[in-house]
This record gives C-alpha cells, structure tokens and sequence, in this order.
C-alpha cells in the first residue's frame, strides 16, 4: 500500500513542479527543459527530480544553475497548493537517457547504412 502512495506522490510532485517551473525566467530560453521523472525516498524525505536539456552543454550548465537557484521557491509552491503534512527537500538531477538514445540510434543507423552499401556492392545473389 506504500507503494503505491509513492508512486501517485511522485506524479503529483512531478505535475506541480512542472506547473512551477513555467513560471521561471530564462528556463526554456536556450535549450528545452523536459522533466523525465522522479523518485521519492520510502521516508518520503527527499524527492530526486530527473530532467534532460535538448541543447549544448553550455546551456544544460544554465539549467541546472536555474533549477537548483528555483529550488526553494518551488518547494515553498508545493507546501501553498498541496495539503501534505511533509513537502520533501526536491534535488534535481541530470537525466542523459536522452542523450544515450539518441547515440546508440545513431550507431544503429550507420550499421544499418553500412549493411546496405555492403549488400549493394555483393550483387545479385544465385
């Protein structure tokens, strides 16, 4: 049962600190901030915000200066709109899934092409 009231935390926190976040000078101005998750401590103390940055790295080093500067006042929103007895410390964190993504579908798409120059030049099969 804890489980799950985990779980429906976190998206709560996650909705809020999105809706939060919109109001933040600068965020989406170089670079496009997506938050891509979050885990919730089982005490219920810490709330690690995952987000990845669609941009150079100069700018994710922007964002993270924004969100960690932001901190506080998100977390002061929270405890305002949600009627929770504990608001967690929220710690953001660099999420590069994307980024390792988008590498490895670029590995695979030069296997792909080098497959296929390589079928080309073998000819006709009998």
């Amino acid at each position: 049962m804890g489980s799950i009231r985990n779980e429906r935390l976190k998206e709560l926190f996650l909705h809020e600190i999105s809706a939060a976040l919109r109001g933040v000078n600068w965020l989406n101005a170089r670079g496009i901030l997506t938050l891509t998750g979050a885990d919730l401590t089982r005490d219920g103390k810490i709330l690690y915000v995952y987000y990845s940055v669609i941009g150079t790295e100069e700018e994710r080093k922007r964002k993270e200066l924004l969100l960690n500067a932001n901190v506080r006042d998100v977390r002061s929103l929270l405890f305002k709109r949600l009627r929770l007895k504990v608001i967690p410390e929220i710690v953001f964190k660099f999420d590069d899934t994307p980024e390792k993504a988008s590498h490895l579908e670029d590995i695979f798409k030069r296997i792909r092409s080098e497959h296929e120059k390589t079928d080309e030049n073998a000819g006709p099969r009998d």
